[in-house]
């Protein structure tokens, strides 16, 4: 990587007089741009602490320095279930006041923004011209940085892949290279460390990314019930490859034999007509760690928890098959159900989300649920995806079965997230990074074959470790 050539900050054209289109933005350079003192929290509520905040909104923010690096991490919109953003005594910084869209290819569907432009604000962008990002989560509010960051996955890895396959280069900012350019042909290395680097190798100023077009403006969602979660391996391995989005749900409050029941749903893009009233997009609510954790207390028993899956389940089941949404509910289904992460109160939750290996499927359901049985903790959420990819770096990646799953972070929940830990183990599965702040350091080694590589990577590139987080520190990256 020594002979990676810094590129100009941002060459576009000239910036407007009020600066809210195109062109380059000017101020206080980093690291000695003003700072603020804030609390910060992962989105679950397991990990709190007070940071620095830089909320820079002018290129000049990232120019080269020769002067000792001081700690820094990017943070995108801090709706991270793990702590990738704050933490390790760095500076946070934040770059929501990048948020455009610079450039749009309408013949190639390539699309130049902002790092800190959100999902849905660009969906509305590409879909007003006829375009989409296959590979999205389940909110708009994220941020494409953070996307990126991540690598997130959509609804439908096992065709699509994630978010590293819809990046063709990116720019990234690092105090001792300033900014470079990096994509699939330069700087491989580099380029696939960072994407999936959990902000690790510097900060993301803008990317290129590869729309496809959008088939149409309605969704059409079919349900499939299935008896048990076992059920849903074989279905979600057949819809896959025909859906444009594919997911399971699943009672795993139910008792005995009820346990893992649920449907399987299979998502088709089309622009026939919508029944009237039922395809309206639902404005998203301004979603925070501290929006959370409102409740001081959570509401979720073993008995209320079983109510609430139970009658979800019975709601399920009597909705009308298929049914046509707008295509923005259906990338972003979250979107007016937010609430459900307040029910947990301001002691969060866990999530764990593992690949499984499909033959050991059967296996890891009846480990979760003699976890929760034990513990007496109850399952608030169960969902499953069907991947088929390669492990590489630290990216959540692999073929099998992805099964993730929420429990309120009570007494007893830390024994059973290690329980699950074990059971990953013994069944060769991979966890998410980001979507658990309390995975061991030893848990990630085991089940991330290029846990080492990725570490070579970061030294070679950056020896001073200057971008830490909680999670780096953690994870011992």
């Amino acid at each position: 990587m020594s002979g990676l050539a810094p590129v100009p900050p941002v060459p576009f054209s000239a910036p407007r007089s009020d600066d809210t289109g195109f062109g380059a933005r000017v101020g206080a350079a980093w690291p000695d741009a003003p700072q603020a003192a804030v609390e910060l929290a992962s989105f679950d509520g397991g990990l709190r602490a007070t940071a620095s905040l830089q909320r820079p909104d002018r290129y000049s923010f990232f120019q080269p320095s020769s002067a000792s690096p001081r700690p820094a991490i990017p943070r995108g919109s801090g709706l991270s279930y793990a702590a990738a953003s704050f933490g390790a005594g760095s500076t946070s910084i934040t770059l929501d006041r990048f948020d455009r869209v610079l450039d749009f290819d309408g013949a190639q569907g390539i699309v130049e923004v902002e790092a800190g432009i959100t999902l849905l604000a660009l969906f509305r962008f590409l879909a007003g011209r006829g375009y989409h990002l296959p590979v999205q989560p389940g909110h708009g509010r994220i941020s494409v940085g953070g996307c990126i960051g991540a690598d997130v996955h959509g609804k439908n890895h096992a065709r699509d892949g994630t978010f590293i396959s819809q990046v063709e280069s990116l720019r990234l900012f690092h105090p001792r290279h300033g900014i470079v350019e990096l994509s699939p042909s330069r700087e491989p290395e580099l380029f696939r460390a960072t994407c999936g680097g959990y902000g690790l190798t510097g900060v993301i100023v803008s990317a290129r990314l590869r729309a496809k077009p959008l088939p149409g403006m309605v969704a059409r969602m079919t349900a499939h019930t299935i008896a048990d979660a076992a059920a849903a391996a074989a279905l979600l391995g057949t819809l896959a490859w025909e859906s444009d989005g594919v997911y399971s749900w699943h009672d795993c409050a139910a008792p005995g034999r009820g346990f893992g029941r649920g449907h399987v749903v299979s998502v088709a893009f089309t622009n026939d007509a919508p029944p009237a009233g039922d395809v309206r997009p639902v404005q998203p609510a301004a979603l925070s760690a501290s929006w959370r954790s409102v409740l001081p207390v959570g509401l979720l028993t073993p008995v209320t928890t079983r109510l609430m899956t139970a009658a979800y389940g019975a709601l399920q089941r009597r909705a009308a098959t298929p049914r046509a949404i707008d295509v923005e509910r259906c990338f972003f289904p979250l979107h007016g159900s937010e609430a459900y992460f307040r029910l947990f109160g301001r002691a969060g939750f866990h999530e764990s989300q593992v690949i499984v290996p499909m033959e050991r499927f059967a296996d890891y359901i009846e480990g979760v649920r003699r976890a929760s049985a034990h513990a007496r903790i109850p399952i608030a959420l169960a969902s499953g995806k069907l991947f088929a990819g390669e492990s590489d770096l630290l990216r959540f990646s692999g073929t099998g079965l992805c099964f993730a799953i929420n429990l309120p972070r009570r007494r007893g929940s830390a024994g059973m997230m290690e329980r699950l830990d074990e059971l990953t183990l013994e069944l060769g599965g991979r966890p998410n990074i980001i979507k658990d702040s309390r995975l061991p350091r030893a848990v990630v080694e085991a089940t991330y074959p290029g846990y080492d590589r990725f570490k070579a990577i970061l030294r070679h590139w950056d020896p001073d470790r200057t971008f830490r987080s909680e999670l780096s520190e953690r994870l011992g990256l």
